[in-house]
């Protein structure tokens, strides 16, 4: 299948950089109707048209691949093989891998030494990167896991199942699982969580989705934030949406020193907090300049929130004036797709998992951390890094769900497919020390 009819699930990046009028959301909104003129245009063979709404598109949104990629096509098929060969050039050298070779949009083109480069440099970018390896598998399929937790006093791991709605407690020596929580606890699909060692206590993120067992529609007002305590494993706070605030999703949080938890809601997208000691989730920034918020963690002096937004890039959010910024980044990067994000010293480690390849990134952020500087391939194209999600950070060494399963959902009989479905893998990579 084409890209640009994959496209569309394909959330885009804002930064700063852009030059941009729009706020971030409004950007997203005027590419996304570019790019669906573009997509009409494109099957009614009207290529002058097609050319003129990718490159709408574009200009709202520069460091989205996807649609640098689309132009690229459209110029090719206009008769603009320069123009054609800049944009494809611009996507090799985000390190994207996608499929210029076999499409005929670019037929004008082979057998140039421009495209023929292009070419290799996209080739490359598919190949393996990284030496991951597994940590651990859990033998249970169909699980759909998307949390993964570690508790530093006992080595444990916990890991939560969406599908299953059930957290798993992995011993940290022999990595034999266990059911952590139980049934009667009536969370929904399990995402994000965190150990708060300090206070002895996992968070847990609850949503209603429709990947989760015994989904049922108008439940997506029940999320929340659960809490266990570590030791007994009982459930000792369970913490819901306010009744009337819509729809939510809380897929990940974060908790400061005071022990205040900090939750991204995607579905009506914007920050909620938990303050230290009180029953009820209240809003932060919401609504705020998000689209689709993702992982977040706070920078190494406490100052700052990094928030990612799958559809805009990352956020910096000064907890003291919750004054929001993007980050910028250099011209050959981007920031679309990332899932979660680790602080570690000055930088960030991001799972990337909405690009084609999928990757774990090294961001270096400048002082003060205000841009991406720097950006270095950790894990990319390898066998095992199939679908990653979450994954815990520790000091020379960064964990992950490496196959969370998603596209195991049959969404059309409303179960997983059970030939599509795998043991849950953990994996484990080094972290370089010069970032």
């Amino acid at each position: 299948m084409k890209t640009r009819l994959l496209a569309a699930a394909l959330l885009v990046p804002f930064s700063i950089a852009d030059g941009l009028a729009q706020a971030p959301e409004d950007a997203v909104a005027l590419g996304r109707a570019a790019f669906q003129r573009a997509q009409s245009a494109y099957l009614l063979k009207d290529y002058d048209a097609y050319r003129k709404a990718m490159t709408e598109a574009v200009r709202l949104r520069p460091r989205q691949p996807t649609y640098l990629y689309n132009l690229a096509g459209a110029e090719a098929l206009t008769g603009h093989p320069d123009e054609a060969l800049k944009w494809l050039h611009r996507v090799a050298s985000m390190g994207m891998a996608l499929p210029a070779s076999k499409d005929e949009d670019f037929s004008s083109l082979r057998g140039t030494a421009g495209f023929a480069k292009a070419l290799e440099q996209l080739r490359r970018n598919a190949l393996p990167v990284g030496k991951g390896r597994s940590l651990f598998r859990v033998h249970e399929k169909g699980l759909i896991p998307e949390g993964l937790a570690r508790d530093p006093a006992s080595g444990d791991f916990f890991l939560g199942s969406v599908r299953e709605r059930k957290i798993l407690r992995i011993d940290g020596k022999t990595f034999q699982a266990r059911d952590f929580s139980s049934p009667d606890n009536s969370l929904s699909g399990v995402f994000g969580m965190k150990v708060d060692a300090v206070r002895g206590v996992l968070w847990v993120c609850s949503s209603p989705i429709a990947e989760m067992d015994g989904f049922r529609k108008g439940e997506t007002g029940s999320a929340g934030v659960f809490r266990y305590d570590l030791k007994s494993g009982q459930l000792i706070g369970k913490h819901l949406a306010p009744a009337g605030t819509g729809e939510h999703v809380f897929g990940d949080l974060a908790v400061d020193g005071q022990g205040n938890v900090y939750l991204t809601d995607s579905l009506s997208p914007g920050i909620w907090v938990l303050q230290a000691g009180k029953g009820d989730l209240t809003p932060y920034l919401v609504p705020g300049p998000f689209t689709s918020p993702q992982g977040l963690d706070f920078s190494a002096d406490a100052k700052t929130l990094f928030v990612a937004d799958y559809s805009s890039g990352i956020f910096r959010v000064d907890l003291s004036t919750k004054r929001v910024s993007l980050l910028d980044s250099p011209a050959n990067t981007t920031l679309l797709g990332i899932d979660g994000i680790y602080t570690r010293g000055a930088g960030l480690v991001a799972v990337q998992n909405g690009t084609q390849p999928i990757r774990v990134l090294a961001l270096a952020l400048s002082q003060g951390g205000r841009k991406v500087e720097r950006v270095a391939v950790l894990e990319s194209g390898t066998e095992a890094l199939t679908a990653p999600t979450l994954g815990v950070l520790e000091k020379n060494r960064f964990l992950v769900v490496a196959n969370s399963d998603w596209e195991a959902f049959d969404s059309a009989k409303g179960g997983m497919n059970p030939e599509k479905t795998r043991f849950p893998t953990i994996l484990q990579m080094d972290l370089p020390e010069d970032f």
